[in-house]
């Protein structure tokens, strides 16, 4: 520990003495949290934070340096790390949207392929990284090397993710689910953007997104218990378009981190124990630190009172879809063979039925 420590010290001091300079910690999320700390390392564990955030205490008697962090687990962090006046500014940055992904195709591979190749290849990886797409292009280049040849496109499909069509019928199913959050968001008054499906997914073991329905976010929305009830209802309104229209919801609405129920209950939960707004005022905090399956033993009702807000607003969606029946069926075959509609053909069809 006392090495860690004097190495900790050391890069300070000379990003110190170099100023002005930037000093980057990577895999910010190592360090841990306090609050988590157990078992033989603990004490290691708590030593290396306590050596950082001195360090980052001393910062405003080194003008010139400016510390920068980064991580892929923030929640992992210690909150004191994060504080102001230490590490206090953040930025979250997102896997890169298909034009960045088309852009960065282009860049590695120097312009030398059409634009529509770029579009094709961005359009199949979905959810990689710019790390990931960099090494695609370098096994591409590796395969032209092989045959003494200019790269070409076969070269990166070759090393693309293989792409897959979604069936018909899937691809109805998913149409039904996006347009149920859709419709029952725009009926609340949410402003919808826009709602869209995908026809291909990569065939490997990774979770990608088969549709979105795209809300704006006000920036001076009141968060009253009725703007959450709303945001419930409109989670499960997935799940409750799949049971009106298709006769019952299949997996994909529930189980995993992310999915609607599962984002919908911890919505509920935090309407009952952080934001005063249920049966108790007593509030648990910010939830997103605590696992959920714990608040059970600390508060053996919970389960039943959040049960019963997911079910009263599961059956508001369900009457929300079931009185613009006429409208949802259009909406929805309009979407599965269009791919994408936009919010204003969404709110012209349900003022169309009325």
């Amino acid at each position: 520990m006392n090495d860690f420590l004097k190495a900790m010290q050391k890069s300070f001091k000379e990003a110190k003495d170099a100023a002005p300079t930037i000093l980057f910690i990577d895999e910010l999320d190592a360090f841990g949290s306090r609050d988590g700390a157990a078992g033989s390392n603990a004490s290691y564990d708590i030593k290396a934070i306590n050596g950082l955030l001195e360090e980052l205490d001393g910062i405003e008697g080194r003008e010139g340096v400016i510390v920068v962090g980064a991580c892929n687990h923030p929640k992992m962090v210690d909150a004191a790390i994060l504080r102001a006046g230490r590490l206090d500014r953040h930025a979250v940055i997102s896997l890169p949207d298909e034009h960045t992904r088309e852009a960065i195709f282009k860049m590695h591979l120097h312009d030398c392929l059409s634009s529509d190749d770029y579009r094709e290849f961005a359009e199949a990886t979905e959810g990689l990284s710019g790390a990931e797409i960099e090494k695609i292009v370098r096994s591409a280049r590796r395969s032209a090397r092989r045959r003494r040849g200019p790269i070409t496109k076969g070269d990166v499909i070759l090393h693309l993710p293989f792409m897959a069509d979604i069936p018909l019928n899937i691809m109805r199913a998913n149409a039904v689910h996006e347009i149920g959050h859709a419709v029952v968001g725009a009926v609340l008054g949410m402003d919808l953007v826009r709602v869209a499906i995908v026809a291909r997914i990569r065939v490997d073991d990774s979770v990608q997104s088969l549709g979105q329905a795209r809300f704006r976010r006000g920036t001076w929305v009141r968060r009253t218990k009725e703007h959450y009830l709303d945001l419930i209802a409109m989670t499960m309104a997935g799940m409750a378009a799949e049971e009106v229209f298709l006769g019952g919801h299949d997996d994909g609405v529930a189980g995993a981190d992310g999915s609607d129920l599962f984002e919908a209950t911890k919505t509920a939960i935090a309407l009952e124990r952080s934001y005063g707004m249920g049966e108790k005022l007593a509030s648990y905090g910010d939830l997103r630190r605590r696992h959920i399956e714990g608040l059970g033993h600390v508060d053996p009702a919970l389960l039943a009172r959040v049960d019963s807000i997911l079910q009263e607003q599961f059956d508001r969606a369900k009457n929300i879809l079931l009185r613009y029946r006429e409208a949802c069926t259009v909406l929805a075959d309009g979407l599965a063979s269009r791919l994408e509609l936009s919010g204003q053909v969404v709110l012209d069809a349900l003022d169309s039925q009325g």
